[in-house]
């Protein structure tokens, strides 16, 4: 398995990991099960208890009960549909992500996490998001940092 690499994370006030988020554009059966053993394994390596995975239109929270050691009672506990507005359109216009969908989905789905910090208003969600994302990780969405894990490389308009 490849070391994972988070692309998002949210930072408690004391450095401490709150969520890690791992964002892939393609979604398909055999990809989506490796995002969510790399977001497994990237958990348990860094001590997060609680783990956002998105791969494509789903998104899915890991939850880690600490029963057991080295990851091993890390679990998905839910699963949702992603907004459509989140995907990045094969006809964008933005110079900027030109050729690198990957990257702007990523940029994306930061900026939607931190809309969602500032307003707090879950009711505008569809139901199975609205569920997914309820107190629990909102609390932790307000009291961290959202960041970028890493650089993101765009081209820049000259």
């Amino acid at each position: 398995m490849n070391t994972a690499h988070p692309a998002i994370v949210v930072v408690s006030p004391d450095g401490d990991y709150l969520i890690v988020v791992e964002v892939k554009l393609n979604d398909n059966g055999s990809r989506r099960q490796d995002t969510i053993g790399q977001l497994k394994h990237l958990m348990a390596s860094v001590g997060c208890s609680v783990g956002l995975a998105i791969a494509g239109e789903h998104i899915f929270l890991l939850r880690d009960s600490l029963e057991k050691s080295h990851g091993e009672s890390i679990h998905v506990v839910g699963e949702a549909r992603l907004p459509d507005y989140l995907l990045p359109s094969s006809d964008s216009t933005d110079e900027q992500w030109r050729g690198v969908r990957a990257l702007e989905f990523e940029s994306r789905v930061q900026r939607w996490l931190e809309k969602l910090k500032q307003t707090s208003n879950l009711e505008t969600l569809p139901r199975d998001l609205k569920e997914l994302l309820g107190e629990p990780v909102m609390s932790l969405l307000r009291l961290g940092e959202i960041r970028a894990a890493g650089p993101r490389w765009s081209r820049v308009a000259s």
